[in-house]
């Protein structure tokens, strides 16, 4: 579900063809989503009924800027895939803290382009955490409502909504600021538009386990 709203955020954001969404996890492969999760999205003007999961590997990670997870098990595991990666996975609530720390200067990876300049601005936003007390810490984990009544279902997705919002804000913001800088290198499979982000999402349960959002920036006119 986060994917479906996500992406329908983030192109209300940056225009039509401006985001594509790989999807991955790490439970069973080529399952659909439950059916609570494709009427709450059809309720939103959104379809997932042909979503299926996929898995998580380390290449996928390490192309990833930014790692955003549900659980912070989803954290540990991409770690252990990738122990680089940690300073780039955060889960969804624990990013939105983060983020709207008035404290960190958006502007410190002015230097940077496109996907390096996210990167960089996530790697500050993580630069105090460390392996250890992350283990320790309590981290903000975001709800399945798998399995609950339908009114908490709706609630849940209704919270859920709200945290995406809140990540396309910001994210669509760094996006933008990227953007205004020279093109950074783009993956041989993409076409060549521009400044690029490419940012992955883990999220649990029927929120869609993983996503991958490449963002690119339309050609200067």
């Amino acid at each position: 579900m986060s994917a479906a709203m996500l992406q329908s955020m983030l192109t209300e954001r940056l225009g039509e063809g401006a985001v594509q969404i790989r999807t991955s996890g790490f439970g069973p492969v080529d399952l659909p989503p439950i059916d609570d999760a494709v009427d709450a999205m059809r309720r939103r003007g959104l379809d997932v009924s042909a979503h299926r999961s996929s898995a998580t590997t380390a290449s996928l990670v390490d192309g990833a800027d930014v790692i955003l997870t549900a659980e912070r098990d989803h954290v540990v595991k991409i770690a252990a895939l990738s122990p680089e990666a940690f300073r780039r996975a955060m889960t969804l609530p624990e990013f939105l803290s983060y983020a709207a720390d008035a404290s960190i200067d958006p502007d410190a990876a002015t230097g940077d382009a496109g996907g390096d300049a996210v990167r960089r601005w996530i790697e500050q936003l993580t630069a105090s955490r460390s392996a250890g007390e992350y283990l320790r810490d309590r981290i903000p984990e975001v709800a399945d409502p798998t399995g609950s009544t339908p009114k908490a279902f709706e609630a849940a997705v209704v919270a859920i909504e709200q945290q995406c919002r809140e990540a396309a804000m910001h994210l669509s913001a760094r996006a933008l600021t990227a953007a205004d800088r020279p093109p950074a290198a783009t993956p041989s499979s993409l076409p060549a538009t521009g400044g690029s982000v490419s940012m992955i999402l883990l999220i649990a349960g029927v929120m869609v386990t993983m996503v991958m959002v490449i963002m690119r920036s339309a050609p200067a006119e």
